[in-house]
């Protein structure tokens, strides 16, 4: 007789009663349990294990699992076909063909277990990330995107990038000449815009921030379009500048529209993997699933 496989351990998360991460969480399970289903029993099972809640446990489990369901429900609507999972009632069971995915899975375990540079890695994930942003920016524009991260494939010095970027936008003339200049990217890891047939200026213009890390929230104000092109580049501005960020976590409705204010057009997880997932460029890049299967196989065990 065959030995069944058994689903891995997973902990609980480190904030245990937050119906994001307990989502994520439940997203996780689903991932590497052995039949690829996950259930709301799973979930009832682990918290009450773990004890999280210490008055009235039935009554507020309750309503915890309802929020994490609502939750993933949102995930689903907001995802489309990105979305790797199929809810069934009170169970989350994992779709075929995982390079359908690979975005929305890449994001999900970047943000939920972090990550660490390691020297001599073949996958950074951050830079994986930018890469991963570039493609749903330019996507969801309908337009062209020019990856400006200090790690972005091609590149050389800070004043070469600019006066690159000024030639693929034909605007800003070029890198300003200044005595001394320090910044490595001034927190621009992406530019993307839309032209009209004419090509001339006057066109949507986008710069964007990536925030792969758990310290995304402090970076709201850091990235600044309209400053760094007077600084940076010899012609005024003529286009209008647009704010972008991207994060591979799920933003909590509560909190969206003040995250929003501080960071323009914002990419969450979903946005991210909505769009991402009609790249077919994205599908035929293993590298996403590559690492977050390795990644997995490793935090799981």
């Amino acid at each position: 007789m065959a030995k069944t496989k058994k689903t891995p351990e997973l902990s609980l998360p480190d904030q245990p009663t937050d119906s994001i991460r307990l989502a994520d969480w439940l997203e996780i399970y689903a991932l590497i349990s052995a039949n690829g289903n996950a259930s709301r029993g799973d979930l009832e099972s682990a918290l009450r294990r773990a004890s999280v809640f210490q008055s009235d446990e039935s009554t507020e489990i309750e309503e915890t699992l309802l929020k994490v369901f609502l939750e993933l429900e949102d995930r689903s609507a907001a995802t489309g076909d990105g979305y790797p999972f199929e809810i069934k009632g009170n169970l989350l069971k994992l779709r075929p063909e995982l390079k359908k995915f690979s975005a929305y899975i890449f994001c999900l375990v970047l943000s939920y277990f972090g990550w660490q540079a390691k020297k001599g890695a073949k996958i950074n994930p951050q830079d994986l990330f930018e890469e991963l942003s570039c493609n749903a920016a330019k996507h969801y524009i309908q337009g062209e995107v020019f990856p400006f991260g200090p790690n972005a494939a091609n590149r050389k010095g800070f004043k070469e990038a600019v006066a690159a970027l000024c030639n693929a936008l034909g605007e800003g003339q070029g890198f300003k000449d200044q005595p001394t200049f320090q910044r490595k990217d001034d927190k621009v890891d992406l530019v993307a815009w839309k032209v009209f047939r004419d090509r001339r200026t006057s066109k949507l213009v986008m710069f964007g921030q990536c925030a792969s890390g758990n310290n995304w929230k402090d970076k709201f104000a850091e990235l600044q379009p309209e400053p760094f092109w007077d600084q940076w580049m010899q012609d005024t501005k003529i286009s209008p500048l647009i704010r972008s960020f991207y994060v591979p976590h799920r933003v909590d409705r509560a909190q969206w529209d003040y995250t929003a204010r501080r960071t323009g057009l914002l990419f969450d997880r979903c946005r991210i993997a909505y769009w991402a997932a009609s790249a077919p460029e994205i599908q035929k890049d293993s590298r996403y699933l590559r690492w977050s299967k390795s990644f997995l196989s490793i935090r799981s065990r």
